[in-house]
């Protein structure tokens, strides 16, 4: 019974989630589309367009994040949340507390690191390049 109350609190809690991140998209969005055109100088320009792209990049990323969260509220409702999709074994509470939308359990998820296939709950190409760009010693942009 544990288990199912926690799982009712995950549920309440990736509900406020969500909203939250909604009600953050619209903000961003809105902010992305009301760029001053025609006002000020170039530098104004530039940083409208670097705030533009800024805000562009957020709502990108917290619209990913608001997938994993639809998705997990969905396997909630169809009962199959905190199994991993790999071994179909049960995801131990204190993870799906930690990232209550992975799909892995923690070794599953650690083999799919080293293999390098990048299913992750939250990692995503930009780590690896800005790696792959420190390592390179490349400072610049592509």
């Amino acid at each position: 019974m544990a288990r199912k109350d926690a799982f009712l609190k995950l549920h309440q809690s990736l509900l406020a989630k969500r909203s939250a991140l909604l009600r953050k998209i619209n903000e961003d969005l809105s902010l992305t589309c009301s760029i001053d055109e025609g006002a000020g100088d170039e530098a104004d320009l530039a940083m409208d367009t670097e705030q533009h792209e800024i805000h562009s990049q957020l709502a990108a990323l917290e619209s990913r994040e608001l997938l994993q969260i639809e998705e997990a509220i969905r396997q909630i409702r169809k009962g199959t949340y905190g199994t991993c999709e790999s071994c179909q074994t049960r995801i131990p509470v204190t993870r799906l507390n930690a990232l209550p939308f992975t799909t892995h359990c923690i070794h599953c998820q650690r083999q799919e690191e080293l293999v390098g296939n990048g299913v992750s709950s939250g990692s995503d190409d930009w780590s690896r390049e800005s790696k792959a760009v420190s390592r390179s010693g490349r400072s610049g942009s592509r």
